[in-house]
């Protein structure tokens, strides 16, 4: 008796958070723009500087394209298996999870970037301030 509400709990989708659709598609285009730049500017990346050979995960442009690729193909798949990622099973949360790991490994490098560049800005900003003053 356990055993049958276990397996049917198991088939059961859940919905999902307007949050989570959200972010989960604003991933599936984010796979697409860092496969493209992985595959048109690369290389490129990779020995132009330091700076940019971050954006690559230190000069590896291939393994974030195969990232980004993972990450989007099993996205595409579970996008009309959930409904527009609107309701999933357990098996379907594992997949989603497994993509979204793939999908900010492939992301971390232009993650670290942005990040400096706004720390710079920040720093930036609070000098003028206080130069202004």
């Amino acid at each position: 008796m356990l055993q049958r509400a276990t397996e049917f709990k198991s088939a059961q989708q859940v919905p999902l958070p307007i949050r989570a659709r959200r972010l989960l598609w604003a991933v599936v285009t984010l796979d697409v723009m860092a496969a493209s730049w992985m595959i048109a500017a690369g290389d490129w990346l990779d020995h132009y500087s330091r700076v940019t050979s971050v954006v690559t995960l230190g000069g590896h442009h291939i393994v974030v394209l195969w990232l980004a690729l993972i990450g989007f193909a099993i996205l595409a798949v579970l996008a009309p298996m959930t409904n527009g990622f609107a309701a999933a099973n357990r098996v379907e949360l594992v997949a989603l999870s497994i993509a979204g790991v793939a999908s900010v490994a492939a992301f971390a490098g232009m993650i670290s970037v942005a990040a400096l560049v706004a720390g710079v800005a920040g720093v930036i900003a609070i000098i003028g301030r206080a130069v202004i003053r």
